[in-house]
């Protein structure tokens, strides 16, 4: 009698697991997100000094939901914003610019575009059971409301820490803000490593301890105390450290310098 050929043995364990494991996989629910850019941007420079980071926010969201789109709503008519697009259109090709001739009520107008693409998304697409929306506006409390009361979705509120509208937070499903401490102390980080990059090269610059500080905190607008803790817990952590340098024949100062190969390795620096 001739031997079947093949690994009958092999093949009928790859089929188990494979069963199995789409038995156990987990289904996402299907979501889209709706983006007030201006809302997003300009909060969080002027309560944290940093700037929006859209492509790890939707990496983010990916991993939970089955993200069919993030729709981005905003003027970017204005300096500073329209710096924005590039890193925009690395995270969606929704872009809906919402620049109007008249003066007057703009950041209206942006709210009801956005409004508006809400109800019609709700409209036509009842296969949405998740509304992911970025804004801090009390505007949006009536559109929640009708989306989780009427048509039984699930409404989740991202908004810039201390700028988010109390009745808002209360009607969403879930709500988070952002910056996290985390992320918040990364960017005040990435500053500090910034700044130390350009004193090496001047030689003229002491960088001291509280020098640093006040050089950080001015250049990017940031409370003083804020860079001061920062500053602090990277000392503790080995990212920086401190030696004497010597500014006249006899006399010494203490400041600070970067550990360019830790720093490295938080991803904080790179030697490209």
């Amino acid at each position: 009698m001739k031997k079947r050929k093949g690994n009958g043995g092999k093949r009928s364990v790859s089929i188990f697991q494979k069963l199995f494991k789409n038995k156990n996989a987990v289904k996402k629910d299907k979501a889209i997100a709706f983006v007030d850019y201006e809302h997003w941007y300009y909060s969080i420079q002027k309560n944290f000094g940093l700037k929006p980071e859209p492509v790890s926010w939707r990496r983010k969201l990916e991993e939970q939901y089955d993200l069919e789109d993030v729709m981005v709503f905003a003027d970017f008519g204005h300096k500073g914003i329209d710096g924005e697009l590039t890193k925009l259109r690395n995270m969606t090709n929704t872009i809906i610019e919402t620049q109007q001739t008249f003066s007057r009520y703009k950041k209206d107008m942006t709210d009801f575009i956005m409004l508006d693409y809400i109800y019609q998304t709700a409209y036509t697409k009842p296969d949405i059971t998740t509304f992911i929306i970025f804004t801090g506006d009390g505007h949006f409390q009536s559109v929640t409301k009708y989306l989780i009361q009427k048509l039984n979705k699930k409404v989740i509120i991202y908004g810039v820490r201390d700028s988010v509208s109390k009745q808002l937070r209360t009607v969403a499903s879930e709500c988070y803000m952002l910056p996290t401490d985390a992320e918040t102390l990364r960017g005040y980080y990435e500053m500090i490593v910034s700044n130390l990059a350009y004193v090496s090269e001047k030689s003229n610059i002491i960088p001291t301890f509280n020098g640093t500080v006040s050089a950080v905190a001015r250049h990017n607008e940031v409370p003083e105390e804020l860079i001061h803790a920062a500053l602090q817990e990277m000392l503790d952590k080995g990212l920086i450290y401190q030696r004497l340098q010597r500014v006249a024949f006899n006399k010494e100062v203490k400041v600070v310098a970067a550990n360019w190969e830790e720093l490295a390795k938080q991803g904080l620096w790179s030697f490209n």
